[in-house]
């Protein structure tokens, strides 16, 4: 059994024990938030519930020695509960624990091309997560990068839940799967259009990899800089205040 595994379930163990989060706690892990101001009052109460069952179900394990600090995880289950804001957890229960790095941290990859031929290279990565697999953070780097690491991983949880990695979410019946489509693929179309002529679009380049990608790096957009991802694309914007249950502030 991989230690990493090991380590999760006594945490898991121990996490358990712990008493529930109160007020002051919870007040403190938003002071953490830079967007908490975006999240509608009435949606950071059923973010919060989501987020303290979060914690008691869920492990967190901290990588090269890094600390897991009551603060750290409340960090991150709020966040993930913001993800689930309109799903509830149970997009969450094919996985165990979160594995937390102090810095990005990097992989080996291995494939073969067209020809057969094989490559390996290291991949310096933010975060990782797979079906069935733990989700794999980057600590320290939000703020300063303009990332947010914690909302695009477990974004890509909300694309798996439906058994896919493509893009598409858990989505309401509000919204079929054919518009959802044609809305990112004329978001990604202009965001492509727009990198081409050198312009600035409010997502992060790294959204036109693909369907795949572009669906988490929108969401962090979505909480982050809400009034910026409605003046870009309001159709955009409308879809994802469908997909996540909310409609986060355009201004202060």
């Amino acid at each position: 059994m991989p230690a990493w595994i090991d380590a999760l379930r006594r945490l898991w163990r121990s996490r358990r024990e712990h008493a529930e989060p109160d007020e002051t706690f919870w007040k403190a892990v938003e002071s953490t938030l830079p967007f908490l101001h975006n999240i509608p009052p009435t949606a950071r109460e059923r973010v919060r519930r989501l987020a303290a069952r979060f914690l008691a179900t869920k492990t967190f394990y901290g990588a090269h020695g890094l600390p897991i600090t009551d603060l750290l995880a409340g960090n991150i289950a709020w966040q993930a509960a913001l993800v689930a804001h309109r799903t509830g957890l149970g997009i969450y229960d094919d996985f165990v624990g979160v594995i937390v790095y102090p810095e990005p941290f990097r992989v080996r990859r291995r494939f073969a091309d067209e020809i057969g031929l094989v490559h390996e290279f290291d991949d310096e990565l933010y975060g990782e997560t797979w079906e069935g697999g733990p989700v794999i953070v980057s600590w320290g780097t939000d703020e300063e990068e303009g990332m947010q690491v914690v909302l695009h991983e477990f974004a890509h949880r909300l694309d798996l839940a439906d058994g896919a990695l493509d893009g598409v979410p858990l989505l309401p019946p509000s919204l079929p799967r054919a518009r959802w489509e044609r809305v990112m693929a004329t978001a990604l179309q202009r965001l492509q259009d727009e990198l081409d002529a050198g312009k600035s679009p409010p997502l992060d380049p790294y959204a036109e990899e693909g369907p795949e990608e572009f669906f988490p790096v929108a969401t962090e957009t979505f909480f982050a800089e809400p009034e910026a991802l409605a003046v870009w694309d309001p159709t955009l914007f409308a879809a994802l205040c469908e997909v996540y249950g909310m409609e986060p502030a355009r201004s202060r």
